[in-house]
């Protein structure tokens, strides 16, 4: 049987490849860059305030909790850098920018709300703190609808990591490019807080963070108003949902409510996505970016932006034209186009315009001059269109999730089990996404082989002899971008999610790094997975150590002798860890595992963070989940 582990496949074979994302996660039960400047500690931080670069801006410190730490303050200078020294003020703190003047919008002559930027200072081993929309977006994310950051849990030990994290997901979501470099570079893990601005990187920068804020600033418009309150609000809103790393409307399970009259976070993810498209296309052509104003007016702000530029670092707009869209610029093109056509009930790239996708070969200069409809732009950006186009909200929400994730047709997932190694389709009863879970049971009259799984279970059980049951997805769209998927299983005796005395149980938890262009799919194996475990007669928690080879063993990517048949579905083996003390060498945990009886029910659940994933109903409705659950009976 071959086993996966570092290798490219096929766009056919990725959809096997990403079985390794769930089926060691079922398996395993039985039954988650840029120059971070983390630094010795100094008390002063350094950093950058840019939309356009932002001079004489004012910058005051909050306290975790809230509250104004006097004891540090300080202003940006004529090159929007600023040094501030934290005096008494104890980390994690919250740097807040008001006031100042744009350098873009200065340039250009134009009046554009603005409001108040944020960044985070996690520790005092911290040096750099830039203040951006991006820096912006990744604090909302991590206090969520906190009052602050202690009261998001955000602390010393762990801010580092959760704005690392926060990053990735803010990029993916929203980088215009923000992670690429004007020498044709791009950076897998850019940190917009702790980078280091430099000359490859510092124009891209600015032009991403004008980008982001004028992606806003459209939506403001749609939402009936360019001003400072909606802007601020949508910051919020968009923070919110990416705080589960996931653009979904939900805080977890919990759905997001705006207090933008008449517009829904439904309306401002369909809008935003939209929006996103022209200016990506804006971005990535000679012509450039255009500008809101408060007004409502566009106007053209290239010219300005390499002028404000240059003003803070003369050599930083070198080679600017010839930056190359990142992965994760490609992947977020690919959702905003989704959408766009969605929400304008379009049906191509063409009715809206514009002549060609945005490719990662093709540089800005070589893209050429802006193409696009102006009418189906203006549409994105007119409020008094928000109730033409009110019907197709759901529509276009559904086509960025599915654009943008992982996504599997419902109606394609079976289960296979091998009584006697003969293949047996099985069909679930319940195939159902709610509140983040996707829910896959069998009926209790759908039974899978108690035999098998003795045989599974036994200490000379071999795949010659017995094959466990697996259940098949069908993927439907792969997105761009990489990642490490944290998984943790868990298989529990009985019915329900709650282990009781005298059932066994089984957790298991690994990180698994993955990447994808879109057409295919790379893994890498968990170094180790970590397991839990309980006996029948356990009443405490029993540990163990699964090494990557065994890991491994538990991931089928391509057929087995009685598989053939199945090469082109997601294949979850759920049962393969019973045949821990043959194959996997761990006689400890297959001795708790072992039971005379092996019929009954059997609870399993396999949750997900880092990796972005979706199902699609037979009614096309589409729902994200991090969670696959459900039951089965053995008998």
């Amino acid at each position: 049987m071959e086993q996966w582990g570092m290798n490219t496949m096929s766009k056919k074979a990725s959809v096997l490849a990403l079985a390794a994302a769930f089926t060691i996660g079922v398996a395993a039960c039985g039954g988650g860059g840029g120059s971070s400047s983390e630094s010795s500690s100094s008390g002063t931080v350094a950093g950058v305030a840019v939309e356009g670069p932002v001079t004489s801006g004012s910058i005051t410190v909050y306290n975790a909790d809230g509250s104004k730490c006097s004891a540090a303050s300080t202003s940006t200078n004529s090159s929007a850098s600023f040094t501030l020294s934290i005096g008494s003020c104890t980390p994690p703190l919250v740097l807040e920018l008001s006031g100042g003047t744009d350098a873009v919008h200065s340039t250009m002559g134009v009046t554009v709300p603005q409001t108040n930027m944020r960044s985070i200072l996690g520790s005092t081993s911290q040096t750099v703190a830039n203040i951006s929309p991006f820096s912006t977006l990744i604090y909302h994310s991590l206090i969520k609808d906190s009052a602050s950051l202690s009261a998001a849990g955000i602390t010393t030990s762990n801010a580092s990591d959760k704005i690392a994290t926060k990053s990735t997901s803010v990029i993916k979501a929203f980088g215009f490019g923000v992670d690429t470099m004007t020498d044709g570079t791009s950076v897998s893990s850019y940190n917009p807080i702790t980078q280091n601005l430099g000359t490859t990187d510092l124009a891209t920068f600015v032009q991403a963070s004008e980008a982001l804020s004028e992606t806003l600033r459209r939506v403001a418009k749609a939402a009936g108003g360019i001003n400072s309150a909606n802007l601020a609000l949508l910051f919020q809103y968009l923070g919110r949902d990416l705080s589960d790393d996931t653009l979904d409307g939900n805080m977890g399970s919990t759905a997001i409510s705006s207090a933008i009259s008449g517009f829904s976070m439904d309306s401002i993810r369909a809008y935003v996505q939209s929006n996103a498209l022209f200016v990506l296309n804006e971005i990535f052509s000679t012509t450039g970016l255009s500008v809101t104003d408060g007004n409502g007016s566009q106007k053209s702000a290239l010219s300005a932006i390499k002028t404000a530029i240059s003003t803070v670092k003369s050599t930083a707009t070198t080679s600017f034209d010839s930056v190359k869209p990142s992965s994760n610029v490609a992947s977020q093109w690919t959702s905003a186009k989704s959408t766009a056509l969605a929400l304008l009930g379009l049906s191509s790239l063409s009715d809206l315009g514009i002549s060609s996708d945005l490719s990662t070969s093709t540089s800005i200069s070589s893209r050429g001059t802006l193409t696009v409809s102006s009418t189906a732009a203006a549409n994105a950006a007119d409020s008094s269109k928000v109730s033409t186009y009110s019907g197709n909200i759901t529509k276009a929400n559904n086509a960025f999730v599915t654009s943008s994730t992982f996504n599997v047709s419902l109606s394609s997932i079976t289960l296979t089990d091998y009584p006697s190694n003969t293949a047996t389709t099985l069909t679930p009863s319940t195939r159902s996404i709610a509140s983040g879970s996707l829910t896959v049971s069998l009926a209790s009259t759908t039974t899978v082989s108690a035999s098998n799984l003795s045989l599974l279970a036994s200490s000379s059980a071999s795949s010659a002899s017995a094959t466990p049951p697996v259940v098949n997805f069908t993927l439907s769209n792969l997105p761009q971008g990489s990642g490490t998927a944290g998984v943790t299983m868990t298989l529990i005796d009985g019915s329900d999610s709650t282990r009781s005395s005298g059932e066994r149980m089984v957790s298991a938890s690994f990180n698994m790094p993955y990447s994808s262009n879109g057409s295919s799919l790379t893994l890498t194996a968990p170094s180790a997975a970590s397991v839990s475990y309980y006996s029948y007669s356990d009443s405490s928690a029993s540990s163990a150590t699964l090494s990557q080879s065994a890991v491994g063993s538990l991931v089928i990517s391509s057929s087995g002798s009685n598989q053939s048949s199945q090469v082109t579905t997601l294949k979850l083996q759920i049962a393969e860890l019973f045949n821990t003390s043959s194959k996997h060498g761990n006689s400890a945990l297959a001795s708790a595992m072992t039971s005379a009886v092996s019929t009954g029910s059997y609870y399993y659940s396999i949750d997900f963070s880092g990796i972005s994933l979706s199902g699609t109903d037979s009614g096309s409705n589409t729902s994200t989940f991090s969670q696959v659950k459900g039951t089965f009976t053995a008998k």
